[in-house]
C-alpha cells in the first residue's frame, strides 16, 4: 500500500509537470507567393514544436485578408502569439498597443557575422524600442520585355516618359499586350508601386523632419497626371483597378504585360516555369522621373515578425523567432524563394551563389543599402504606417481614374486625408 501511494504520487507529479510544459504557440504566417517557402516555414514551425515540447499551430494567411483577420482577432482578444505582417505596418501595430518590444531578438540577429542590413531597422523602431524584426528584404526592380522592346525598335527605358513611349510602340505593334502592369486597386502592391512611381517624379509624403506633410507638390501632381495619361490611353489597363497583390505577377507571367515593378518572385517563377519568358526579360532599375535625373526610387519593404501584446507566451514566441533565423534553415528558405526574398544578413547574401553568380541580381546589395522607406523623405513613423494601412494613396488614384477628380484635386484629397490621420489620437 505504501509503495502504491508512492507510485501514484510520482505519477500525479509527472502528469502535472507534463501538463505545465504542454504549451501551445499560435503563429500566423503571411502567404509568401511561393508554395515551397510556405511549406518550409510550416515545417520549421512543426520542428520547433517537436524540439521544445510545444503544440504549434502555424496558419498561412493571404495578404489581402491578413489585416482584417488580425483586427478581428485583437478585438476578440484571441490574437496569435506571434505573427508576420508587412514591416511597413510595424509602426501602426506598435502605436496601437498591439505588439510588444523585442529588442533582445533584434540584438541576437545583429550578433551574426556581418550584422544585418541596418536600412531595415528604422521601420521596426517605435519610441526607441524594436517592435518587429525583418524576416527578409523586398527589393523591387522593374521587369522589362526586351524582346518586345527590340521588335518595337526602342531602347530599354531610362525615364518614365521613355517607358510611356515604349508602351505605346509595343501596343501599336501588338494590341493584345498592355504597357505598364501596375496595380491600382486598394492593395498592398498598389500602395508600394504607386509610391515608387511618385517618388521617382520627385514627390514625397513627408519632409525630412518626418512630420511635415509634403504630398501636395507639383512633382506629385505631375506623377498623378502621368498615371492618368497612361490609363486614359490604355497603356495601363483598366483591369488594374481590380487586381489583387498577385495581379501584376499574373499579367507578366502570362505574357500580357511589357513592364511591371515587383520583387523577384516573378523571376523565380520564370526559372521554374517559363525559361523562354525568362530569356526575354531584363531586370532594370526603376526609371527616373526625367532625363538626366537620378534613377527611380525603390521602396524597401519586408515581411516581419511581431509578437502580440496579448500573448501569454512571450518568451516562447521570441524563442521561435530566434529559431527561425538559424543559418542553415534560414539560408535554405532564402534559396527556395529564388531571389524573391533577399537575406537580412549581408554576409549571407555575399556568400550565396544565388546572388553572387546571377547578373540579374548584381545591384541587389546597393538596393538593400540605399532604398527608401515609407516615411520618405523622413523616417518611418506611426503616421506613415497608418497612411500605408489606410490605402490613402491608391484610393486617391481611384478617385482620379474612376470618380473624375483632376490630378490636382486627387493630390489635395490625399494630402487632406493624411492630415486627418495625423490629427487622430
Amino acid at each position: 500500500m505504501k509503495l502504491m501511494k508512492t507510485v501514484l504520487f510520482a505519477s500525479a507529479a509527472f502528469l502535472a509537470a507534463t501538463a505545465a510544459q504542454a504549451t501551445e504557440l499560435n503563429i500566423w504566417g503571411l502567404q509568401a507567393f511561393n508554395k515551397q517557402a510556405d511549406a518550409l516555414i510550416k515545417e520549421m514551425a512543426e520542428k520547433f514544436g517537436e524540439e521544445n515540447g510545444v503544440d504549434v499551430n502555424y496558419v498561412i494567411v493571404p495578404a489581402n485578408v491578413l489585416t482584417q483577420r488580425l483586427a478581428s482577432a485583437f478585438e476578440g482578444k484571441s490574437s496569435p502569439d506571434v505573427f508576420m505582417q508587412l514591416g511597413q505596418n510595424s509602426q501602426y501595430y506598435a502605436a496601437n498597443g498591439m505588439t510588444m518590444p523585442i529588442d533582445d531578438v533584434l540584438a541576437s540577429m545583429r550578433e551574426n557575422e556581418g550584422g544585418i542590413y541596418e536600412s531595415m531597422v528604422p521601420q521596426a523602431i517605435y519610441q526607441n524600442e524594436a517592435h518587429s524584426v525583418p524576416i527578409e528584404i523586398d527589393l523591387v526592380p522593374m521587369f522589362a520585355r526586351k524582346d518586345l522592346l527590340k521588335e518595337a525598335g526602342v531602347e530599354v527605358p531610362a525615364t518614365w516618359q521613355d517607358l510611356r513611349k515604349a508602351s505605346q510602340a509595343i501596343i501599336k505593334a501588338h494590341p493584345q499586350y498592355m504597357g505598364l502592369g501596375i496595380t491600382l486597386s486598394s492593395s498592398n502592391d498598389a500602395e508600394s508601386a504607386l509610391r515608387m512611381l511618385i517618388w521617382s517624379f520627385g514627390g514625397a509624403m513627408f519632409g525630412q523632419d518626418s512630420s511635415t506633410i509634403t504630398w501636395n507638390s507639383p512633382e506629385t501632381v505631375s506623377a498623378y497626371q502621368y498615371i492618368k495619361d497612361m490609363f486614359d490611353e490604355g497603356t495601363i489597363p483598366r483591369s488594374a483597378l481590380t487586381w489583387d497583390d498577385g495581379g501584376n505577377n499574373t499579367a507578366y507571367q502570362t505574357g500580357r504585360a511589357a513592364f511591371i515593378m515587383n520583387p523577384p518572385s516573378v523571376y523565380s517563377w520564370m526559372v521554374e516555369n517559363d525559361k523562354e519568358l525568362l530569356e526575354d526579360t531584363d531586370l532594370i532599375n526603376i526609371p527616373a522621373g526625367q532625363a538626366g535625373g537620378e534613377s527611380g526610387a525603390t521602396l524597401l519593404g519586408s515581411f516581419s515578425w511581431m509578437v502580440s501584446s496579448q500573448t501569454e507566451e512571450a518568451d516562447l514566441a521570441k524563442k521561435w523567432i530566434d529559431y527561425f533565423f538559424k543559418p542553415e534553415a534560414y539560408q535554405k528558405l532564402i534559396e527556395v524563394t529564388g531571389g524573391r526574398w533577399y537575406p537580412i544578413f549581408p554576409q549571407m547574401a555575399k556568400s550565396m551563389p544565388l546572388f553572387t553568380e546571377n547578373p540579374s541580381f548584381a545591384n541587389f546589395d546597393a538596393l538593400a543599402t540605399n532604398g527608401k522607406t515609407i516615411g520618405y523623405s523622413g523616417a518611418p513613423t506611426p503616421l506613415a504606417s497608418k497612411v500605408y494601412a489606410s490605402k490613402t494613396i491608391s484610393t486617391s488614384i481611384q478617385k482620379m481614374l474612376v470618380d473624375g477628380m483632376s490630378p490636382q484635386e486627387a493630390v489635395v484629397w490625399a494630402a487632406d486625408e493624411i492630415a486627418k490621420l495625423a490629427q487622430e489620437k
